[in-house]
């Protein structure tokens, strides 16, 4: 009975009221939760009974109205709200104002209750032909297809009974033969390392020291893999003595786009820290000498290092004033250049800032005697992320391990 009357406990004498909509696709009933009258009268559970059915009708036109416009103008003003109430990190937002565009441009006018499978599939076909992208795990048409399953994943509050996009959604619309691996990293080997590091050594000694920034942003990353962004936010107070060590308790990141802090590592909530693998003492020795003649400078400058960067821009003195930290093109060139000159192939490996990442996490992880899940944590990273991105085969390992097998085949 939709109307019943309750006999016993706290609300005896009143009556529960029950509605059992049911779907007009599958005939389900569909769930809503009852109600009790405040008085014992059965005209007001009448009443009562109307208003809920009412409630419900007006939540389905809101739902079907919902699901009846277009697309491009819903995704696009999802995106706008989100965005306007700060939901996102800035490089999220443009991911998403991206596909808002995407949206726009090949799915045109067509509402959101009639997207289906297909047209996805059709979207990411297009997509990779008129921009000749490749299709890849963390390609701009994977993010692209992550974006879009999100999106419809939010619409099933709105009666949408099934998700357009595919979990999986690149396998499945695509065949093996049409994928690329994902890009390989180069991994400098220890050698490569050594001849790098003494290079920038005879660089701070023998070059201005206004030119020293983008090579100590280098020799840090080299020996902490941290990535580029939390090395341009690195500030002098920031240094920490453990256990004998000198390493980086960090807590921010320097937004390129937007030249302004994250005030947030990547991934983590506002304040939290992190401390970073030890410094070599060359690099502490370099980073000494370097504070005092930036210190100078800034002083005879009259110019406020506000932030307490420690790769402050020093040799353009606009970006210097805005106080601006080394732009990560800077340290990607001067690393460019530096292995150019020292002629190491990468075998058509592009060579970044994030090189000496990958390298300093697969040399934690071929060491057997390493703590992975500490590797992942002075990374930044779960031990999942750690093993699963950043840890590659060493080819430093290849004689002894080729050794180890050939010593097991004669034994």
């Amino acid at each position: 009975m939709a109307i019943s009357k309750i006999k016993s406990g706290k609300f005896a004498g009143l009556y529960r009221v029950r509605i059992q909509p049911k779907d007009k696709l599958t005939g389900k009933v569909i769930s809503v939760k009852s109600q009790v009258t405040k008085t014992k009268n059965y005209q007001d559970a009448q009443k009562l009974e109307l208003d809920m059915w009412a409630d419900f009708h007006g939540q389905q036109l809101v739902a079907e109205t919902k699901l009846d416009q277009p697309l491009a103008d819903e995704f696009q003003h999802y995106v706008d709200e989100c965005q306007e109430l700060g939901k996102w990190a800035d490089s999220t937002a443009y991911d998403w104002q991206y596909t808002a565009k995407l949206v726009k441009h090949y799915f045109g006018r067509q509402k959101i209750r009639d997207i289906r499978e297909t047209d996805i599939n059709k979207f990411a076909h297009n997509y990779v032909r008129d921009h000749k992208t490749k299709v890849a795990k963390h390609s701009t048409v994977d993010r692209q297809l992550q974006n879009l399953r999100c999106y419809f994943g939010k619409m099933e509050r709105y009666g949408l009974k099934i998700n357009p996009v595919p979990k999986g959604a690149l396998s499945e619309f695509f065949r093996r033969s049409d994928m690329t691996r994902p890009d390989e990293k180069y991994i400098f080997s220890d050698d490569e390392i050594y001849q790098i590091r003494h290079q920038i050594y005879h660089d701070l000694n023998n070059k201005p020291f206004n030119t020293w920034g983008s090579r100590l942003g280098i020799l840090i990353a080299l020996d902490t893999g941290m990535r580029p962004q939390e090395v341009q936010a690195l500030r002098w107070n920031e240094f920490y003595d453990e256990e004998g060590f000198r390493v980086f308790e960090i807590h921010d990141s320097w937004n390129e786009r937007t030249h302004e802090l994250n005030m947030t590592l990547k991934d983590r909530m506002q304040g939290d820290t992190r401390r970073t693998l030890p410094l070599s003492e060359e690099t502490i020795r370099f980073l000494h000498e370097y504070h005092h003649k930036q210190s100078e400078y800034l002083e005879r400058k009259k110019i406020r290092n506000q932030n307490n960067f420690i790769l402050l821009t020093l040799s353009d003195l606009a970006r210097c004033t805005a106080g601006y930290p080394v732009a990560q093109r800077s340290m990607n060139d001067m690393l460019k250049s530096i292995t150019k000159q020292l002629k190491i192939d990468s075998h058509g490996l592009g060579i970044t800032m994030y090189t000496c990442r990958h390298t300093v996490a697969s040399k934690l992880g071929n060491n057997p005697q390493m703590s992975y899940p500490w590797a992942a944590s002075r990374l930044g990273h779960t031990l999942e992320m750690f093993m699963r991105t950043y840890v590659h085969p060493d080819k430093d390992k290849n004689k002894s391990m080729l050794e180890l097998v050939v010593s097991s085949q004669t034994h």
